[in-house]
C-alpha cells in the first residue's frame, strides 16, 4: 500500500514577519531618497528663480544710473493694474518690467516655502509688509530701526523715508565692494512683530534664537540650506546658522565689506 504525503506550501509566520521588515526597510530607504531627490529638485528650482531675479536687478541696475532700488520707495501708479495699491513701492515691482512676475504669484516662489504669500496691505496704523519665500537686502546689518538715526544704510536700499523724515540712498553699483560676497535676494526669514499684521518675511542679519523671541527663520525648505543671490550674479546656499549669524556673516551684508559690529542687533 502506499501513503500519499501532502506537502502544504506557505510561509510560516517568522517567514512573513521577516519579509515585511525587509518591505519595512526598503520602503524607508526609498522614502529617504526620494525625499532628498524632492528637495534637492526644490532647491534647483529655486536657485533658477533667484538667477532669473539677480538678471533682472542687473537690468535695472543698468537702467537707474547704477543705482540699486530701495526696498521700499515711492508707490509707481503704472503698476496699479498690476500689483495694485502700495505694493508698487516695493523692490519686486520695481523689477516687473525685467522678471515679469507678480509677487502674489505662487511661481515667483521657493517651491518648498510653505508660509503665506501676500502682498502690502494698508491700515489703520499704515500698512503691512509682505510675506513670501524672497527678501531684498535692504539695510545689511544695520536692521533695527532703533540704529536708522540717518540716512546711512549698508544695505542695497531700505525705505526711501525713515520714521524721522530723513532720505535715504540706495547703494550704487561702485561702491560694492565685493561683489561675489554681498548678498542681494535671498531666501527669507520670519520676524514676528506686535501690530495688525503679525510679522512679516525678511533677509535680516542676526542670531537665530534670542530671550525674546524677535528673530526666527523658517523651516528647513530643502534640505539644511538656504539659496542666496550675491551681487555679482552667482547664487549659491548657505546654512541658517551661518548666514543669519553676524559673527560669521556681518561682512557680507554690507556693501563696505566691513563687519560693522557696532550696529549688530542687541542680542
Amino acid at each position: 500500500m502506499r501513503r500519499h504525503c501532502r506537502i502544504e506550501n506557505g510561509f510560516t509566520l517568522i517567514e512573513l514577519l521577516v519579509v515585511i521588515s525587509i518591505i519595512g526597510i526598503l520602503a524607508a530607504l526609498l522614502l529617504a531618497v526620494l525625499s532628498k531627490a524632492k528637495a534637492y529638485a526644490h532647491s534647483s528650482t529655486c536657485k533658477n528663480h533667484l538667477h532669473q531675479m539677480g538678471l533682472a536687478l542687473q537690468m535695472y541696475v543698468d537702467e537707474h544710473q547704477n543705482k540699486f532700488p530701495y526696498y521700499r520707495g515711492f508707490p509707481d501708479p503704472a503698476y496699479n493694474d498690476v500689483v495694485g495699491g502700495d505694493n508698487t513701492a516695493y523692490w519686486s515691482t520695481r523689477l516687473l518690467p525685467y522678471y515679469p512676475l507678480k509677487w502674489t504669484d505662487p511661481a515667483y516662489h521657493c517651491p518648498g516655502y510653505k508660509g503665506a504669500i501676500k502682498g502690502s496691505i494698508r491700515h489703520r496704523g499704515g500698512y503691512s509688509f509682505p510675506w513670501g519665500s524672497y527678501a531684498y537686502n535692504a539695510k545689511g546689518v544695520k536692521a533695527g530701526d532703533w540704529v536708522l538715526t540717518n540716512g546711512l544704510t549698508l544695505g542695497l536700499g531700505g525705505r526711501i523715508f525713515l520714521r524721522s523724515g530723513a532720505r535715504v540712498t540706495t547703494a550704487s553699483e561702485g561702491q560694492i565692494r565685493v561683489p561675489s560676497e554681498m548678498f542681494a535676494i535671498g531666501e527669507s526669514r520670519w520676524r514676528p512683530r506686535e501690530g495688525s499684521d503679525g510679522g512679516y518675511d525678511c533677509m535680516q542679519c542676526g542670531l537665530l534664537g534670542n530671550n525674546r523671541g524677535v528673530f526666527s527663520f523658517d523651516p528647513a525648505r530643502h534640505g539644511k540650506n538656504y539659496n542666496q543671490l550675491y551681487c555679482d550674479g552667482h547664487v549659491s546656499a548657505m546654512s541658517p546658522s551661518l548666514l543669519f549669524n553676524p559673527t560669521n556673516t556681518a561682512a557680507m551684508w554690507n556693501y563696505d565689506h566691513q563687519p560693522h559690529a557696532e550696529f549688530w542687533p542687541p542680542f
